[in-house]
């Protein structure tokens, strides 16, 4: 592993071209607004450093290491964070728009007011991660570790949680039309005053959840199991019950 020294830091982020940092080591390093753009940081170790408004759009990030980081308003346009750690790290209101997450560990990490939209999430571990007025539009959590997450009020229109472990996370007031939660686990979940219209709801776990005042008008609940949600007041028109008629 590299170990840079300030002056030496310096030296490489005023180099011209794609920087190449493979392995480097730049724990507790100050990047705030530096330039990293297509950059290839695989294996690199930024654990508690300061990247916030940095620009890594593209950057290679595949297996980083990077917890407690500072990542406010960084721009993270198609960047690869395959398998990296990133527990506990700030990405308040990042663009992370069609970045790769899959794989990553993301438990605990903030994504509060953050950009998904088109992202990749597939498997990775968010427990207890912070959503909340993320947009997270077209993005795949599929298979995902998703248990105690907050989504309070996120745009998920569109979204793919297809057999996610969503138990006791926080769905309040989000947007989530259209999106394909087949097979999810969402015991325990709170949906109060979701927008659920047309979702994909089939084979859904929601005992024990909150769907108070949800509006599932249109979705499929073809095999969902219900038993003990709350669902007062709840828009079930034009949707595919449980059992397979159409509530009218």
């Amino acid at each position: 592993m590299t170990q840079f020294l300030k002056h030496q830091l310096y030296d490489i982020l005023n180099r011209p071209g794609p920087l190449w940092l493979v392995e480097a080591n730049l724990s507790g390093a100050n990047l705030r607004e530096v330039n990293m753009e297509g950059a290839n940081l695989t294996e690199a170790h930024l654990n508690g450093s300061n990247l916030e408004y940095a620009n890594l759009s593209g950057a290679d990030l595949k297996q980083v290491k990077m917890r407690e980081s500072k990542l406010k308003g960084a721009i993270l346009v198609g960047t690869n964070f395959q398998w990296a750690l990133l527990k506990r790290s700030d990405f308040f209101q990042a663009n992370l728009e069609g970045a790769n997450l899959g794989d990553a560990e993301m438990k605990e990490t903030i994504f509060l007011e953050a950009n998904l939209k088109g992202a990749d999430l597939r498997k990775a571990n968010c427990e207890k991660t912070m959503f909340e007025k993320a947009n997270m539009a077209d993005s795949d959590c599929s298979e995902a570790i998703m248990e105690g997450a907050y989504f309070k009020e996120a745009k998920l229109d569109n979204a793919k949680f297809i057999k996610t472990d969503l138990s006791n996370t926080d769905f309040r007031e989000a947007s989530m039309t259209g999106l394909n939660m087949e097979d999810a686990d969402l015991r325990g979940a709170d949906l109060r005053d979701a927008d659920l219209r047309n979702a994909n709801l089939k084979g859904v776990n929601f005992q024990g959840g909150v769907l108070q005042n949800a509006d599932l008008s249109g979705a499929d609940l073809t095999g969902a199991d219900l038993r003990n949600t709350v669902m007062f007041d709840v828009i079930f028109t034009g949707a595919t019950m449980p059992d397979g008629t159409v509530h009218e």
